[in-house]
């Protein structure tokens, strides 16, 4: 029996699971599971299903086959009888299910739980989760687990981790260097250690690397620019010098593969993002490094995203929100007996014009006064959006529901019903991200330094998949995304902005500006107290939190740029009382800004913040246009860095 916790896993041989353990005295333990990978096929006809096992084309492919009971999509209230076929080799799903698919007419069969990671698969059945503490007992070829740990603390402890950093010069005739350049040297950064190969034959350096890695048994490798570059170079470099199969940087003995080096690029908000080919280790971790310090706090940060969404730290550190999302969905989705479809297939409910001009109308803008202002607080909503999903049971299967078709909860302005009888799958899966990240926020305040850097840490990775779950709800591939739930979360907020300006207004408050979950508010000489008896009101009138920001000094609602008649909803910048600075959407929050121009506008906003009212800030402006002009002379006169 052995205690430790589960620090990787991938699958192995046919029919294997591989999963590395770390225990308290530091060792790396390996187990073998006997498991495979299943995929679901349901069919209107049951002998639909047995004439698919007769098909030689799939022979090849399939381990073992049952037939199982399952709810086949959100919407249904029963289970019914689907084939389950486990896969010898779970690289093969997309290609079984393709098969498949091909067999007869489109949509004869309905394939689920394709495209799920195998390991995530396992974790989900197996009810466990990477950086899970747990007991471990082998019966013949299986593995019995109990977990000692629980996804749902917030005082967990990790394993002490072995950190190593490699940085790689390349002798290169460019500038920009090439798969073909010489190794010049390779450095390996081990705590205060320092270990630099730059002499004898590139065949020596690579040797005395692998060596170096060997000697020291990280666990974790941090590669500068690893991904784009550093990986893939490495393995041609050790290919050219016929030394590809002792390069092994795994704790299995397994050989790096020479992939391509050509990633992806995918369009999303507008940006065209490239996700580059990356290099798995097996047994230790290989987290890639572009040009940034890579702190605890950032390990803390993916240690809690593994965790909470049944993913692997490889694949935690370069998945999107969205699949780490989905992770968290695929476990409730299997708890609730749910098969998860291959291509979404939860349509939109038909609309006419009318519900559509009523309904695609996004969240509650209200445009600033342009100018500056005094006496202006600011009130937010704390995670408005996943809070209503929650509190409305808002969710792909719960909205114009067909049991609770006189539900008395309504989406406004839409009325559509929603379900009474049963919580639905996306606000199951954001109550304990809801919750842990409440329950961090609150032990910031009462932490050491230490601590607290940790919990902020963790609480910042919940944020991003709360930042992100509105959004995927309409989102094309999202497995249990329907564009009606999205229109009904917008609903909501809007009737309670709106509610909430009606409070602020009824105590005397004059509405500003107002975007989304944010509004700001004016009252002349108003105080502190007064704010927090009126965020006291609204919580108690909607049940939902509300931070209060604070009081400004004074802040600026900027106009547009093209017409400087119409306001800009989210530029402005302005001082708290406190004297701490608040700006968005000027330039030195912009990452297109150059460092020039973002070095003037902070020094200009440093003298601004130590203006106490509005006629402050007036007698400083020629002081503000002599800093401008400076730095616009320094560009004249090419007196700055081309870096900056």
């Amino acid at each position: 029996m052995i205690e430790g916790w589960i620090f990787d896993l991938y699958p192995g041989k046919s029919g294997e699971m591989i999963i590395w353990l770390k225990t308290k005295d530091n060792r790396s333990i390996r187990l073998i599971d006997k498991w495979n990978h299943s995929i679901y096929v349901a069919c209107d006809h049951i002998t639909g299903l047995e004439l698919l096992l007769e098909k030689k084309e799939l022979q090849d492919l399939i381990y073992d086959s049952c037939f199982v009971e399952r709810r086949e999509t959100a919407t249904d209230y029963k289970n019914r009888l689907v084939l389950r076929i486990k896969l010898k080799d779970p690289a093969n799903s997309e290609r079984l299910a393709k098969s498949i698919s091909r067999i007869a007419f489109f949509e004869y069969y309905r394939i689920y739980n394709v495209d799920i990671l195998s390991e995530q698969s396992y974790m989900i059945e197996k009810d466990i989760f990477t950086f899970a503490y747990v007991r471990v007992e082998k019966e013949n070829e299986r593995i019995k687990w109990e977990l000692l740990d629980s996804v749902e603390s917030i005082n967990y402890q990790i394993p002490p981790l072995r950190k190593i950093r490699v940085d790689v010069g390349i002798m290169s005739k460019n500038s920009i260097p090439k798969l073909f350049d010489t190794i010049d040297s390779i450095t390996v950064k081990y705590g205060e250690r320092i270990f630099l190969i730059d002499s004898g034959t590139e065949l020596d350096k690579l040797k005395e690397f692998i060596k170096i890695v060997n000697g020291i048994d990280p666990d974790i490798i941090f590669f500068e620019n690893g991904d784009n570059f550093t990986t893939h170079y490495l393995t041609e470099r050790a290919n050219v010098n016929n030394f590809l199969r002792e390069f092994i940087l795994s704790r299995d003995k397994l050989v790096w593969k020479r992939e391509s080096i050509i990633g992806t690029s995918h369009v999303t908000y507008g940006k065209t993002l490239y996700s580059p080919k990356s290099q798995q280790l097996f047994g230790r971790i290989n987290i890639n490094l572009n040009e940034q310090d890579f702190n605890q706090s950032d390990l803390n940060n993916l240690i809690e995203i593994a965790r909470i969404c049944r993913i692997s730290l490889h694949r935690g550190s370069r998945s999107s929100i969205g699949k780490c999302l989905s992770g968290i969905q695929f476990h409730y989705a299997y708890k609730d007996n749910l098969l998860i479809p291959w291509r979404p297939i939860m349509v939109e409910e038909f609309k006419n014009g009318n519900e559509l001009l009523i309904g695609d109308r996004g969240g509650f803008i209200f445009e600033p006064t342009v100018g500056i202002h005094e006496d202006i607080g600011e009130i937010d909503f704390t995670s408005l959006y996943p809070t209503i999903m929650l509190n409305y049971n808002i969710s792909v299967e719960t909205i114009a529901c067909k049991c609770c078709p006189d539900s008395k909860i309504r989406v406004p302005e839409l009325n559509y019903n929603i379900c009474e009888k049963r919580t639905g799958i996306i606000p199951k899966s954001l109550k304990l991200v809801l919750r842990k990240r409440s329950q961090y926020k609150k032990l910031i305040e009462s932490s050491s330094p230490e601590k607290k850097e940790e919990y902020i840490s963790r609480m910042n990775a919940l944020k991003g998949l709360l930042v992100c779950c509105f959004g995927y709800l309409s989102y094309r591939n999202a497995k249990f995304g329907k564009i009606d739930s999205h229109m009904a979360v917008c609903a909501f907020a809007r009737m309670i902005i709106l509610e909430t300006m009606r409070i602020a207004e009824r105590r005397g408050f004059e509405v500003i500006h107002g975007i989304i979950d944010s509004l700001w508010l004016k009252k002349k000489n108003s105080t502190q107290t007064e704010f927090l008896e009126l965020i006291r009101e609204i919580e108690n009138e909607f049940g939902f939190p509300i931070s209060f920001e604070g009081i400004y000094r004074w802040i600026v609602f900027l106009p547009s740029q093209i017409n400087e008649e119409i306001p800009v909803l989210n530029r402005y910048f302005g001082v708290f009382k406190d004297g701490s600075i608040k700006c968005r959407g000027i330039g030195n929050r912009r990452h297109d800004t150059i460092k020039h121009i973002s070095n003037c506008e902070d020094e200009i906003l440093r003298l601004l913040s130590t203006c106490e009212n509005l006629t402050n800030v007036r007698a400083n402006i020629p002081q503000v246009l002599e800093i401008f002009k400076s730095y616009a002379d320094n560009i004249i006169s090419k007196n700055v860095q081309l870096s900056d």
